[in-house]
């Protein structure tokens, strides 16, 4: 009789897992190595490969855990008691580390998003991965719908779609404006990483964004001053 396996499959992917981040942090999301990752996690490279079967495979299991926690933390926005612009904003009012998986989530999205990437990786993951952004799409219209049902959004379901357009594509640079625009505007040495973590109220990014989300027909409008009662009602939830 063969001797029982010493971690469970679910264990091992979990050994596996930590064991890449840890790689990655070593070294890049470039030069890590698969045996690198069997080493920190204990496991023969037999186990490892039976997990992942190469170094796309294992950025593009990290990028779908990162868009899971992603959509967790979105989902908590949507579910607090305000208005849909209100919601909608909120989402650029997070908290930079409430959203953060890992130290290089930027790079690591840029590089799973590409062609490159998605022909080299084996299909399982692949799949994962899609049906997670298919996930959090599918929340989204669903939370613009409500709101156009109800009659808050009083031109119905017709500018749904440009709306969903036109806020994603200004919040795809968000992590890159909390880091960078900050750092541009801010002495980096004087900057605690702390005041980077959340954009204020009156930050450039924010103010487009409420001038965005103001230019369709809500039956309430975004104020600088419900703005304000965003970052509270984040605070209290232990989102900023």
């Amino acid at each position: 009789m063969a001797p029982a396996p010493r971690f469970s499959a679910e264990e091992q992917e979990k050994l596996i897992i930590c064991a890449a981040i840890k790689a990655i942090e070593d070294s890049s999301l470039l030069d890590f190595s698969m045996s690198a990752i069997a080493k920190l996690a204990g496991l023969s490279m037999g186990s490892v490969y039976k997990f992942v079967q190469c170094k796309e495979d294992v950025l593009i299991a990290l990028a779908t855990r990162m868009y899971q926690e992603r959509q967790s933390v979105f989902k908590k926005v949507l579910a607090l008691p305000l208005t849909t612009p209100e919601r909608i904003i909120a989402a650029s009012l997070l908290d930079f580390s409430k959203v953060q998986m890992y130290n290089f989530d930027n790079q690591l999205e840029s590089i799973v998003n590409t062609d490159a990437m998605m022909k080299r990786c084996s299909q399982r993951w692949l799949t994962q991965m899609i049906a997670c952004g298919e996930r959090c799409q599918t929340m989204f219209q669903q939370f613009m719908q409500a709101a156009a049902d109800s009659g808050e959004l009083t031109s119905g379901s017709r500018d749904i779609e440009e709306i969903n357009l036109g806020t994603w594509s200004l919040s795809v640079g968000y992590f890159q404006t909390v880091r960078l625009h900050h750092c541009r505007l801010n002495n980096h040495e004087e900057s605690s990483t702390d005041e980077m973590l959340a954009l204020t109220p009156d930050d450039l990014h924010i103010r487009t964004m409420q001038r965005l989300v103001n230019s369709y027909d809500w039956q309430q409008k975004i104020a600088n001053d419900d703005i304000k009662k965003v970052c509270l009602m984040l605070t209290n939830a232990g989102l900023r």
